[in-house]
């Protein structure tokens, strides 16, 4: 049997470098039916994630495969699904961009299996890298694990730092779509930076700009 550390092992080489556990049925218990995984409640379930550690291995890929539409779900889903292929008990993958019925609350999951808190301006907090991370996947194993890491927990203190931001952000228009948060990208960045975790794990300006504006960075194949 293909052990949990060594899928984590083979994504962690391709950039998704960021995993903890935990059981379906604990997180399933938090969260309103559209969103649960279902199955078996001693599953053991995988939530993936990304720190920058994502962008030099998304834009190698990208330079020489592209072009894709969506490049960094398409990464993903290809990272994931070659470190899953020889895992017999294999019970499900769910990606964070999926649209319901399949959308799960990766949030929630990965604050439960204690991988990121969940905090007030909805950011999820990485311990050492602050908010400067990414939620890309959940894995479902169909191996028991009956006890339940502890949930995530606060590392820092929200209402002096990100809430702000995120006051000033809303006051200056809640975006009502992407066109609308790009136009005030900086005001929601600002409130990442103004996290105190994680200061050395600032994504790259390139990376920062693809994820809010959605430029493709020089050197990337043309799209069309």
């Amino acid at each position: 049997m293909v052990d949990v550390d060594e899928i984590a092992r083979r994504c962690a080489t391709a950039g998704l470098d960021l995993h903890a556990i935990t059981s379906a049925g604990s997180y399933d218990d938090l969260v309103d039916p559209p969103y649960r995984l279902g199955g078996g409640r001693t599953d053991t379930v995988i939530v993936f994630g990304n720190s920058r550690a994502l962008w030099p291995a998304l834009d190698r890929w990208e330079r020489t495969t592209g072009p894709h539409a969506d490049p960094v779900d398409t990464y993903v889903m290809q990272v994931v699904a070659e470190a899953t292929a020889d895992v017999d008990d294999l019970v499900d993958i769910r990606y964070s961009h999926e649209p319901p019925p399949r959308r799960i609350a990766i949030q929630r999951l990965a604050d439960r299996a204690g991988l990121a808190w969940l905090s007030p301006s909805h950011l999820c907090v990485h311990p050492e890298h602050g908010p400067w991370i990414a939620l890309r996947a959940a894995v479902v194993l169909g191996r028991p694990l009956h006890s339940a890491p502890p949930a995530a927990i606060a590392p820092c203190a929200c209402a002096s730092h990100c809430l702000p931001k995120l006051a000033e952000a809303i006051a200056a228009g809640e975006p009502a779509d992407n066109d609308e948060m790009v136009a005030h990208w900086e005001r929601w960045v600002a409130m990442r930076d103004a996290c105190p975790i994680g200061r050395a794990a600032r994504y790259d300006d390139a990376q920062v700009r693809y994820h809010y504006l959605g430029e493709r960075p020089a050197g990337w194949p043309p799209l069309g």
